[in-house]
């Protein structure tokens, strides 16, 4: 698995087994945690649950050097994604985080990533803007254009959404 991911990445990625997270340190020292958790509990009823999984990845340490990197970063992470998709079922959904406000942007960034780094269309993005107690949440579903349940995948993301935000 990491040998895989080790082809393509930029960094080198590890695979942390006791805590289920793959990370990997940046040239500037930042080590940087992503995961794959299942999304059992936001499609409780679905019967095709087993493979939507939330992507999530942090920053574990802030960079002291100013020297700007993200463009390796954002490779790795991209080369994570693509790894996880191996398994043309899986689905992946994941919303932007809201802590810093900077949620709105960071949706417009994920945008541009698929644009720059799916260059053989091999990808679906769905989108959804959820407002629930005055706050707007970004959630995207990223699904491969092989998957045979696509069509019932998009249904039930976008049947979802619209439920939250009643």
């Amino acid at each position: 698995m990491n040998k895989e991911l080790n082809l393509n990445s930029p960094y080198k990625v590890f695979f942390n087994s006791d805590y289920n997270y793959f990370y990997f340190v940046t040239q500037t020292g930042i080590k940087y945690i992503t995961y794959f958790t299942d999304a059992d509990e936001y499609f409780k009823d679905f019967n095709l649950k087993d493979n939507i999984y939330i992507f999530g990845f942090e920053r574990q340490q802030i960079d002291k050097n100013g020297v700007n990197d993200d463009n390796y970063i954002k490779a790795t992470l991209i080369t994570i994604i693509k790894w996880f998709f191996k398994n043309e079922q899986n689905v992946l959904v994941f919303v932007a985080d809201v802590s810093d406000l900077k949620h709105k942007a960071r949706h417009r960034l994920f945008n541009s990533w698929k644009k720059e780094f799916d260059y053989d269309s091999n990808f679906e993005k769905y989108d959804v803007e959820i407002l629930t107690e005055g706050e707007t949440f970004y959630a995207s579903m990223l699904i491969t254009k092989n998957n045979p349940y696509k069509n019932i995948y998009r249904k039930h993301f976008f049947d979802e959404s619209v439920a939250l935000n009643k």
